[in-house]
């Protein structure tokens, strides 16, 4: 980095965090919090005891071979692929 610009481009980044925190800190005025001994004490109660839970009928990798993909193409989505590449 340029020893002239460096004072320069650190102010200015400091000056853009600072706003980014300021903003961030005002989003979060709308928000109403909980205290977490109020939080804890609404948890969702299991009794997993009386829970049916159905084992799965196959657990790992499973590789399909010659399967054609023309069968699942209109369920891929492709925007995560092109926005990344």
């Amino acid at each position: 980095m340029d020893a002239k610009n460096k004072g320069e481009y650190m102010d200015d980044i400091r000056k853009e965090y600072e706003e980014l925190r300021n903003e961030y800190i005002d989003s979060q005025k709308d928000k109403s919090f909980v205290s977490l001994a109020k939080a804890r004490a609404k948890k969702p109660r299991v009794d997993w005891q009386a829970v049916q839970i159905t084992r799965p009928s196959f657990l790992g990798t499973r590789v399909f071979k010659d399967f054609d993909l023309n069968l699942v193409l209109h369920y891929i989505d492709w925007d995560p692929f092109f926005s990344t590449w």
